[in-house]
């Protein structure tokens, strides 16, 4: 009887030491639309084949992250394996987390289905309750405006800085929205030499890169708001988890960052001591007014300048005008830049050039010119005035004063001409005109149009019998035509760089059709063994073709996965750099 006591026991023992546990265990089953939740996949056994549920209405923001451990305790072993997701909820309602499988020993084990309620958002979402989580405070983009308080048309600078805590990494970004700056006159300030450098957030150590950099000028008073720049960022962040080493596993979460709206209270520009002469420059400038020449013969002309240099609004001030007397005739001015814009602002030159024309004889006074503007460093207006400029024009043209007669403007505006020349107007010399009509037949140019038409003739048939030719070679006009499409979807592939699925779809139709022209097959028989086949016998070299397969593959690949612009990019020009090199590689 003792016996088969001790026989049911060590059978009961054995079947509860073979009894196998494969759990699902959510974080939590009521969660916003705007949080996470973890999910984590437990078995006490070490299966195999674990096949994830597909997750419909739900991101998979990270993972899976991996977990085993194993313990002997009184001489029994006990283990754990466990795959851990973050999800993200697509929708509201009430969404399902379907069986995931795993086998062990041939037989197939699934998890019970998971019922999640998704509700509205909330104002402070959650994070799922594991480690995860570290992304919300480990990444954070900021907008620096070097001056939330200027005057009106003053230069400030917005600079964009994502930081990134010591402990994460970022592997990429997507813009979700660009800074809008209405009401401002902005530029984008090109910053292609990028570089992470070490710095300080809140008082902790964290690296950052500069994204972007604009100069704006207010072109209203009052609050401004300038749009914020929110990016999806891919951060790669720690797990519980560690290598021999003790250093921890990363894995990949998505984090949505923001740098928030900025408001500018922009202040006008004072009027007390505002100049009558005052155009709406701001700035620090120098003024000047010069003439090319100061004597010259009646009818011909002079260039007239006015220009500002300094640094402020350049592209957006008035420049004063000309005056001049009636009797000197003046054009419109022709305005050159010469503007460089950086993240300090415009600086530079502008200037207006006026042709001046003097109808007569005589002297003539070109009165002074104000200028003025308002610095807003030193908050005060500046004038500058420009002195009298005298012109002496020499000529034929009739008068009766003497040499040091002087025409210039009188108080109330009229210009006084002080000489006899009344008549001016009178031509005294005469252009005259053949009457006897001439005819074009049996002229010199008749027989020269004739003769040129037979010469041409011989020419023209060549060029029409060249063109006949090349419209019946069907093959070689197919190969010219994919080649000219290749290029075109090469080029059509930069357009598109930022829009992930026009750019792959255009690059990989300009890989198509380069490989029609060169390897004269068509899509349906381009496999991956017979293009590299074909290029091989073409002379293509194995580097050449193994980056050509990795350009298809990538096409082929992005049609499922998203793509950053700097993966675009690269693609971009790893395709001209390969295209250009096969070129060179293929036997004609």
């Amino acid at each position: 009887m003792k016996q088969v006591i001790y026989i049911l026991f060590f059978l009961i023992g054995g079947v509860s030491l073979a009894q196998v546990d494969f759990t699902a265990n959510a974080s939590r089953n009521k969660i916003a639309i705007n949080e996470r939740l973890r999910i984590e996949f437990k078995m006490n056994v070490d299966g195999d084949n674990f096949t994830p549920p597909n997750f419909v209405g739900f991101q998979v923001v990270a993972g899976p992250s991996q977990a085993v451990s194993q313990s002997w305790i009184n001489g029994a072993s006990s283990m754990s394996k466990s795959y851990t997701y973050v999800l993200k909820p697509g929708k509201t309602g009430t969404l399902s987390i379907q069986q995931a499988v795993m086998t062990y020993q041939g037989n197939e084990y699934k998890t019970i289905p998971q019922i999640i309620n998704v509700t509205g958002a909330v104002e402070t979402p959650k994070g799922p309750d594991d480690q995860s989580i570290s992304a919300d405070d480990s990444i954070h983009l900021i907008a620096e405006v070097s001056n939330e308080n200027p005057y009106l048309n003053e230069a400030i600078r917005v600079v964009y800085k994502i930081y990134v805590s010591n402990q994460t990494g970022v592997t990429g970004w997507n813009e979700l929205d660009s800074p809008k700056y209405r009401d401002f006159w902005s530029q984008n300030i090109d910053n292609r030499n990028r570089q992470v450098q070490n710095g300080t957030y809140l008082g902790e150590p964290y690296r950052y890169l500069v994204l972007r950099e604009a100069v704006l000028y207010p072109q209203k008073t009052g609050k401004l708001e300038i749009e914020p720049l929110t990016l999806d960022v891919q951060v790669q962040i720690p797990t519980n988890r560690k290598d021999f080493f003790g250093r921890p596993y990363m894995t990949t979460a998505n984090k949505t960052v923001s740098a928030g709206k900025r408001e500018i209270n922009v202040k006008n520009l004072p009027a007390l001591g505002r100049p009558a002469s005052f155009t709406g420059a701001v700035g620090d400038f120098d003024f000047k007014v010069e003439t090319d020449r100061a004597l010259l013969d009646a009818g011909e002309s002079l260039t007239a300048s006015i220009s500002v240099t300094g640094s402020g609004n350049l592209k957006l001030m008035e420049l004063p005008k000309l005056k001049a007397p009636q009797s000197l005739e003046v054009y419109d001015p022709e305005r050159k830049n010469n503007v460089r814009t950086n993240i300090y602002g415009m600086s530079g030159s502008i200037t207006d050039r006026y042709t001046v024309v003097p109808q007569y004889g005589g002297k003539y006074v070109l009165p002074p010119v104000e200028f003025s503007y308002f610095d807003p460093k030193k908050e005060q207006y500046f004038t500058e005035n420009s002195s009298e400029m005298l012109l002496v024009v020499e000529g034929d043209a009739p008068t009766t004063a003497g040499a040091n007669s002087v025409i210039e403007s009188a108080k109330d505006g009229k210009n006084i001409i002080q000489n006899n020349a009344q008549f001016v107007f009178i031509k005294i010399d005469t252009e005259l005109k053949d009457q006897t009509k001439s005819y074009f037949f049996n002229s010199t140019s008749y027989w020269a149009i004739l003769g040129g038409s037979f010469l041409l003739l011989p020419l023209i048939l060549l060029l029409r019998s060249q063109q006949e030719k090349r419209g019946s070679d069907v093959v070689g006009n197919r190969v010219r035509t994919a080649n000219r499409l290749s290029k075109r979807y090469l080029s059509k592939a930069k357009k598109n760089l930022g829009n992930h699925e026009l750019f792959y779809i255009s690059l990989e139709k300009s890989l198509h059709n380069y490989l029609k022209s060169k390897l004269h097959i068509q899509t349906g028989d381009m496999s991956k063994d017979k293009v590299d086949e074909l290029l091989s016998q073409k002379g293509g070299a194995l580097p050449t073709r193994k980056e050509f397969g990795e350009l298809l593959a990538s096409c082929e690949f992005a049609r499922y996965t998203p793509s950053s612009e700097a993966t675009m990019k690269d693609d971009y020009e790893k395709a001209g750099r390969v295209l250009n090199e096969m070129d060179k590689q293929l036997k004609k």
